[in-house]
């Protein structure tokens, strides 16, 4: 089973003032808290945007984020860690990101290893690089500023129930 990135946006300008929150698809699959950028409409005259992974010099940046599950009459099916991601050609939220916003990502949001204190930038693969400095020139520097564990496992003698993931959260620094 393919374990896909969690993504918190609870403390991004767009949730708390009334920012323009996006409507995009993507060509391909994108997990929660994909950095990236719009780059037009899909359709002439229309108010869906193609969201790009990565960065491009100019263009706002956006985070890709879609509730981890749709609402239906018992929600199990939705929760697995496999379903956490939005399928290619499926509408999601995209968010500008602002100096000053946080979001909370899972380790799977990550190229490196994430650790309190380590700055991040995007990649091409719209996930967010660890490294022990600021990038120079790099369009948005965050820092990871805290962690906390989500969820928890219930262990029997027959099996496992549930499941924890440590979120690291991220605080934008520096956008270009």
């Amino acid at each position: 089973m393919a374990v896909h990135a969690v993504c918190e946006t609870t403390n991004l300008r767009a949730t708390h003032y009334a920012e323009r929150i996006w409507d995009a698809v993507s060509t391909e699959d994108v997990d929660n808290g994909t950095f990236g950028y719009l780059d037009g409409v899909e359709t002439e005259g229309g108010v869906i945007y193609n969201f790009v992974k990565g960065t491009k010099e100019g263009a706002p940046v956006v985070m890709a984020h879609n509730p981890e599950w749709t609402e239906d009459t018992s929600r199990m099916t939705n929760q697995r860690k496999d379903k956490f991601f939005i399928p290619a050609g499926v509408v999601f939220r995209a968010y500008t990101l602002h100096n000053g916003d946080e979001m909370a990502l899972s380790a799977e949001g990550f190229e490196g290893t994430p650790e309190i204190g380590k700055y991040v930038s995007i990649g091409t693969s719209g996930k967010l690089v660890v490294a022990d400095a600021p990038v120079e020139g790099a369009v948005m520097v965050g820092k990871i500023m805290r962690k906390r564990q989500i969820g928890s496992v219930l262990k029997t003698g027959i099996r496992d129930y549930g499941y924890a993931r440590m979120m690291y959260t991220v605080k934008v620094e520096t956008l270009a």
